[in-house]
């Protein structure tokens, strides 16, 4: 995946983010299925991932570097449900995702060919910030294909 279209699936996600803030509230509370977790729980998941890869991973892509394994995802995901479910509201949510965006704009904006080429390890996975943004898009459309279906959405791509 080229940088263009990295910063072109930022910029769409971005209007899809947005699109979520007309939801009801039974929308945004609607699980994704039979003991699921709701939209509310997985649009958290997405913000509590992209502040993680943003404070503690970003920062740390040098050529070489040996980084920490991830977290514990279970515990990542759960504070994500709990904030989504018990804290902060579908705004707080919304908002706060958007605003990460825009620092993830940002950073591709530093970006070209030969950053993205940066590889480095995390844990014992070899990988380059390329590859890691790669995933991370991959995540956003797992998880946006997830609720759209839930929400009877059809994906225009």
């Amino acid at each position: 995946m080229k940088l263009e279209e990295m910063k072109a699936h930022y910029t769409e996600f971005d209007g899809w983010i947005e699109s979520l803030k007309g939801l009801t509230d039974s929308e945004w509370n609607m699980p994704l299925g039979e003991g699921k977790w709701s939209v509310a729980a997985v649009v958290s998941h997405l913000l509590f991932w992209d502040q993680y890869s943003l404070k503690e991973r970003f920062p740390y892509f040098k050529e070489g570097a040996e980084l920490d394994s991830y977290p514990d995802f279970q515990i990542i995901n759960e504070r994500a449900r709990e904030y989504a479910e018990n804290t902060a509201t579908k705004e707080e949510i919304l908002d706060g995702l958007l605003a990460v965006r825009v620092e993830f704009h940002k950073m591709l904006d530093k970006l070209d060919d030969e950053k993205l080429a940066v590889a480095f390890k995390i844990s014992d996975h070899h990988m380059t910030t390329g590859t890691y943004i790669i995933d991370f898009i991959e995540h956003d459309l797992y998880h946006q294909k997830q609720v759209n279906a839930v929400l009877g959405r059809t994906l225009v791509k």
